[in-house]
């Protein structure tokens, strides 16, 4: 689907859930849906250059740690979050809240099913993916590809290439991800409205920018990034009719969320 597309499945998703928890007294703080600038490729090659890191470090400039969020998660910009009192609604845990009985599945059931329409229930089975909105396939199969890269023996002498750089700059570490992962800053950016983001480092900024420079020196991300089409060429290949489910039933709910905007949007 278009980040259009996206957008609107989640947006009608949001109203549908609002609409449901509202029934037993319930009001969610939902997430802020909006249009979203996938930053996957850049990501996948582990290139910088986007996070622009003399300025940013390894946040990248507003938005953009949302904006991977949002692509993970086609289309939400911060996590949902339930709170526990209210989670047997949501989930369907019990059959009766508040006097009122609950849907098969809770108010998550009763969204995807209102998203789907009575198509999804054989492609679901097809595609085996209880999310509301169908993304689990296409996140397994870009995690199996980076497993698969990071496997490949040209791809690990490149991040030997690349520790060997960042050593001559006075930095120790064995791997690009060890780098981004330093305890230093890795908890510095929220994915969730209840936790603020703290300002970045002179050391990230430092890091970050030496990091970026070792990449280019090596090819990091031209290497990266031709062997990421080579393993998920194969991929989409052997998970064909498994991927072709999550694209017929992404479709029934794009045209099924327009319709659900303009009835309650």
């Amino acid at each position: 689907m278009t980040p259009e597309q996206y957008q609107r499945v989640q947006q009608a998703r949001m109203l549908l859930l609002r609409r449901c928890m509202s029934r037993f007294g319930i009001r969610l703080a939902l997430p802020e849906i909006r249009l979203v600038v996938f930053q996957r490729a850049p990501e996948l090659a582990g290139w910088l250059d986007s996070r622009e890191p003399a300025r940013y470090g390894y946040r990248g400039p507003a938005g953009y740690q949302s904006d991977l969020f949002a692509a993970a998660t086609r289309g939400l910009t911060k996590a949902l979050t339930v709170p526990e009192a209210y989670t047997p609604v949501f989930e369907g845990t019990v059959e009766v809240f508040a006097g009122t009985p609950v849907p098969s599945g809770g108010c998550d059931g009763q969204v995807r099913r209102e998203l789907d329409g009575p198509e999804g229930v054989p492609l679901r089975a097809v595609i085996k993916d209880d999310r509301a909105v169908p993304w689990t396939a296409l996140a397994d199969l870009e995690l199996e590809a980076t497993r698969r890269v990071g496997n490949d023996s040209r791809y690990l002498g490149v991040q030997r290439a690349w520790s060997e750089c960042m050593r001559r700059t006075g930095y120790e570490y064995a791997s690009t991800a060890d780098a981004e992962a330093d305890t230093r800053w890795v908890s510095s950016v929220s994915i969730t409205s209840e936790e603020p983001e703290r300002a970045v480092s002179a050391d990230e900024i430092a890091t970050a920018t030496a990091d970026q420079r070792c990449r280019t020196e090596v090819n990091l991300s031209g290497l990266a990034i031709a062997l990421h089409s080579l393993y998920q060429e194969e991929l989409i290949a052997a998970r064909h009719d498994q991927l072709d489910g999550v694209r017929q039933l992404l479709t029934r709910q794009a045209l099924n969320s327009a319709a659900t905007i303009r009835l309650i949007g």
